[in-house]
């Protein structure tokens, strides 16, 4: 699945779903062990449900949702020459940013009243896994093969040149500086002046960056994670996950192995979710981390400050046969994602919005 964006504080998921999200198993490399059960004590916080979630599809309906009725409460038109490919939906600046990769083009949205306060236009790059998502510095920063685009807050764009062979595969913000990722090469970026840009050469490849109090890199197919200098880009330390796991993908300051354990990288704590090698959707929200057991169908909740496991809320999937979903935070909620939305509270997923067989759906909440 193709992460857009870096910024903690309002990830996108693209969730087209209902295809499946590739084959879970028991993999004979993967260590043995409990699967952590709920700890028992104080009650975890209540997720706040946000106002409402935005949704957008490939026909370029773009709708507000109620989180709690399920209804639409302002809605918005982005039209595109894809109808299977939905918009990518980043939050930002107290806007909603509506970029449709297939045309290039972007609307802006104030949340409160729905209406489109700002467009622009980029050019488009196929295929579109080939761009990374970002807001930060209040502007929208979309960067492609051999370019970045900054769009301001009323739609104001600005071009900077990278390396012409520099395909940007991973994106994160540290809130002083970009940081753009692309084998084992690692941009360092100034808002202030994208131009006067500096490389910085890691020992692997980079598959995926994350900030949270420090700057992270996983590899490819590798069990290391290394701690960066969020100044420099430096590497100054690195974690490497127990038996030699996989680090799959990065949630904040957690590392997600594919042998169903998580780890806390400022001190290498090791949560085991599931005995089975799978994809696990994670987001940090509410200072906990929320983790998608798509083979249990269930949704774990990891208290951040303690490592203990404090729910384990079951998921009536969109497709029971293949209970494939992606999760998305806002700043005080969580949702589910299969093609339809479903809002997590601290002891239940309660579905708001019925899936659409065949249909991809893109969401964000603020």
């Amino acid at each position: 699945m193709t992460r857009w964006t870096g910024a903690a504080a309002a990830l996108v998921m693209v969730a087209g779903l209902l295809g499946g999200c590739g084959q879970a198993f028991r993999h004979d490399d993967c260590p043995g062990g409990p699967v952590d059960e709920v700890a028992h004590g104080q009650a975890p916080r209540m997720p706040a449900a946000a106002d409402s979630v935005w949704v957008a599809d490939g026909s370029g309906s773009v709708r507000a949702i109620d989180g709690r009725t399920g209804r639409a409460t302002a809605t918005a038109t982005v039209a595109g020459t894809e109808p299977l490919i939905p918009p990518v939906l980043v939050t930002g600046g107290g806007r909603l940013w509506v970029y449709r990769t297939d045309t290039g083009t972007l609307a802006i949205i104030d949340p409160a009243s729905g209406a489109v306060v700002g467009r622009a236009t980029v050019e488009p790059v196929k295929p579109a896994a080939y761009q990374r998502i970002i807001h930060a510095s209040g502007s929208l920063w979309i960067a492609q093969p051999g370019r970045l685009w900054r769009v301001g807050s009323a739609g104001k764009v600005t071009r900077t040149a990278l390396p012409a062979d520099f395909r940007p595969w991973a994106f994160a913000e540290t809130g002083r500086l970009l940081w753009l990722g692309a084998g084992t090469r690692l941009l360092r970026i100034d808002p202030a002046r994208p131009a006067s840009f500096t490389e910085v050469a890691l020992p692997d490849d980079i598959g995926e960056l994350s900030y949270a109090g420090g700057l992270y890199a996983t590899g490819i197919n590798s069990p290391v994670v290394h701690r960066l200098d969020p100044d420099t880009g430096a590497v100054v330390g690195q974690v490497r996950l127990k038996h030699d796991e996989p680090a799959l993908s990065l949630a904040g300051g957690w590392a997600i192995g594919n042998c169903g354990n998580v780890v806390r990288l400022p001190d290498g704590l090791t949560v085991r979710i599931s005995d089975v090698s799978q994809d696990l959707p994670s987001v940090v929200a509410l200072g906990d981390l929320w983790v998608g057991d798509e083979i249990a169908s269930e949704i774990v909740r990891i208290d951040g400050a303690t490592g203990k496991v404090r729910a384990r809320l079951p998921v009536v999937a969109a497709d029971p046969d293949d209970p494939a979903f992606a999760l998305l935070a806002g700043r005080a909620s969580v949702w589910v994602l299969d093609g339809g939305v479903s809002r997590v509270d601290a002891d239940r997923v309660t579905r708001i919005l019925p899936a659409t067989i065949g249909v991809g759906l893109s969401a964000a909440a603020f």
